[in-house]
């Protein structure tokens, strides 16, 4: 089976490759990028026109729910999702019910990840980093690396003794494990729904001050660079947090960090009538913040872009603001959204664009995805971006079984139209017919 891509944009950070040309996939391996040719045995050909061609995106921080919580979403339905946004390897939080911390688990969510019902996307597990995520005994992450894990985490129960962080990293140093933490000092945002600060204190809810991120990622980094274990920190939102990082990356720290849509795209004042779609953890901050943020995505402080996609079930949202869980369903908006706030400003190139939502967090993980090298991947991973398509996202014609999400109705500049991971695993409807021919 030979598929061509033809007369795309090809954006392949992996290379700093930013050129007009072609892709060709062969028995579901990349054998070529750029001017083919030859077009002698093609069965399919993809009209690429105006549109990029990029590595498979890959998410380093996705929640599956699954086992434990399959009302708000399934491996299958997670990875059908990931398909249609154009990702072909999403990292799996874990964060489940029981928490990922055994072999066996990881066995299970590997095992349903190649089942054929589900997505057709690579699942690349995390594993949680003390048993039961309790925070105090370190889990069996020998094991669990031979299993598959790609980090370890405790996720949303960030380790809050620094003795058990100082050991946590000593031994992922000895396994070559990446850390990745949410940073929160649990103590000073204690029962905390929303951002300290003028809008907490006018809807009156209690609030969770940017110290409580900034003083974990001080000491996270601070150990790190201590012990040089690789550490990751997830969903960055406040201006002090990232010139934090920005400090222990200049030391030789091995530190990188993400962020997720909703911090560069909403600020507290989004919560409003009491929205509970936009509660999050960290909580959404300020415009000061963002405009920062902003310039950390532009100087390459911030690394990569993850979804933090965190479905929820609609009744366990529509409740009260201080009751509902911390979370949104982002997947399929995050492309969208990524084009809409910070390419198509200008904050950040195209190449650029696609570094951070795949060649980056690739590279941080150590996974064999990210680039249209030929033979760098175990199968082709690709998709094609219409950077120009304007759409409005419907959280009604999502993959997600969860609705939990703030872009509702949102009207974006940018879509996933094809998505390859071997073969294709997703066409969007808005790719046209008029591309798509089976060569004679």
């Amino acid at each position: 089976m030979r598929t061509l891509l033809k007369n795309g944009r090809i954006l392949d950070p992996s290379q700093e490759m930013d050129r007009l040309g072609d892709v060709l996939i062969e028995d579901d391996q990349i054998v070529e990028v750029g001017d083919i040719s030859d077009g002698s045995d093609i069965d399919e050909i993809y009209d690429c026109t105006n549109l990029w061609i990029a590595p498979g995106l890959v998410d380093p921080h996705v929640h599956l729910r699954e086992p434990g919580s399959e009302h708000k979403e399934t491996i299958v339905t997670g990875t059908q999702a990931a398909a249609a946004a154009g990702y072909t390897t999403i990292c799996c939080m874990p964060n489940t019910n029981p928490p990922l911390d055994s072999p066996a688990l990881i066995d299970f969510i590997l095992d349903r990840a190649a089942s054929p019902e589900a997505g057709g996307v690579f699942v690349a597990p995390v594993g949680a980093l003390t048993k039961g995520m309790k925070g105090h005994e370190l889990s069996d992450l020998s094991s669990m690396k031979r299993a598959g894990i790609v980090a370890a985490s405790d996720e949303e129960f960030p380790i809050q003794n620094s003795r058990v962080m100082t050991q946590a990293m000593e031994t992922c140093v000895q396994l070559d494990l990446p850390i990745m933490a949410h940073c929160e000092d649990a103590s000073l945002t204690h029962d905390g729904c929303m951002n300290e600060g003028a809008v907490s204190a006018v809807l009156g809810l209690k609030g969770m001050p940017r110290s409580a991120e900034e003083i974990a990622v001080v000491r996270n980094c601070l150990l790190s660079l201590h012990t040089g274990c690789q550490l990751h920190i997830m969903r960055v939102s406040t201006w002090g947090a990232v010139e934090m990082v920005r400090q222990a990356k200049f030391l030789g720290a091995p530190v990188t960090c993400e962020i997720c849509p909703m911090h560069f795209t909403f600020t507290d004042e989004a919560i409003g009538d009491f929205d509970t779609r936009f509660k999050i953890t960290p909580p959404l901050r300020t415009q000061v913040d963002i405009d920062l943020l902003l310039q950390a995505l532009n100087d390459g402080t911030i690394d990569c872009i993850s979804s933090d996609h965190s479905p929820h079930a609609s009744h366990e949202v529509d409740v009260p603001f201080a009751e509902a869980p911390f979370g949104s369903a982002q997947l399929e908006s995050t492309v969208g959204v990524t084009l809409t706030m910070l390419t198509h400003k200008g904050i950040i190139s195209p190449l650029e664009t696609i570094r951070k939502l795949s060649t980056m967090p690739a590279k941080i993980l150590r996974l064999d995805a990210g680039t249209l090298k030929p033979g760098e991947t175990p199968v082709a991973q690709a998709c094609v971006i219409d950077p120009n398509c304007e759409w409005t996202f419907d959280r009604n014609r999502s993959f997600s079984k969860s609705k939990n999400t703030p872009f509702h109705g949102m009207k974006l500049k940018g879509k996933t139209m094809l998505t390859f991971c071997g073969s294709e695993i997703y066409r969007d409807a808005l790719f046209g017919e008029d591309r798509y021919s089976i060569a004679e």
